[in-house]
């Protein structure tokens, strides 16, 4: 049978816990707020898609090639949007009731990849898609249009979309600084110092 003093020696060099029940009560209102953030950022993205849709629609039912390339290119919206609002929710989500330093560490890394979406596998289909289906639209206007002026169209089309990620980066980087360092920061100090008292 163990000894009461080996059994209060084990309870008394037990590690302190990494975030106090009430940071892990501040903090998961934190995320809940972001959230809820890009809930209605993701929202409203996703009501300008389908506006745009209906418009491409009303605007283009008689032009089937345009209408198939706007199609395109608002599927790969459509894609890109569902995948990054996954994201956002998954990370809002985070349960911060029993962290540990792997968690917090995890956390971190999903906050940070936040910051450049358009690097991503995902961001590179979401221009690949936009790019065919900007290049179907032109096509579907080839019969009434001299050649000089759909290369310069195409011409056009690609340098827009070659300048998408870098403003899109930016964009995103303001306000990834905004919305997301305040919770790396916090998260990192958490690190940070239970890594200090655990040495």
């Amino acid at each position: 049978m163990v000894r009461f003093e080996e059994l209060q020696e084990l309870w008394q060099n037990q590690p302190a816990p990494l975030v106090s029940e009430e940071e892990a009560v501040s903090l998961a209102s934190a995320f809940r707020r972001y959230g809820r953030r890009q809930d209605l950022i993701n929202l409203s993205k996703a009501v300008a898609t389908v506006l745009q849709l209906a418009y491409l629609i009303v605007r283009m039912q008689h032009h089937p090639i345009v209408l198939i390339g706007g199609l395109v290119v608002d599927i790969c919206v459509v894609c890109f949007l569902v995948y990054e609002w996954r994201n956002q929710r998954a990370i809002a989500r985070l349960n911060f009731a029993a962290p540990s330093r792997d968690f917090l560490r995890t956390a971190i890394a999903r906050l940070k990849a936040q910051r450049n979406p358009f690097r991503t596998r995902q961001g590179y289909g979401l221009l690949a898609g936009s790019w065919a289906g900007m290049t179907t639209m032109i096509a579907g206007r080839w019969a009434g249009t001299n050649t000089a002026r759909l290369a310069i169209d195409e011409a056009v089309i690609t340098g827009l979309l070659a300048a998408l990620p870098p403003i899109g980066d930016y964009l995103r980087g303001k306000r990834w600084n905004l919305e997301c360092r305040p919770l790396v920061e916090r998260l990192t100090a958490l690190v940070e110092n239970h890594t200090e008292r655990t040495r």
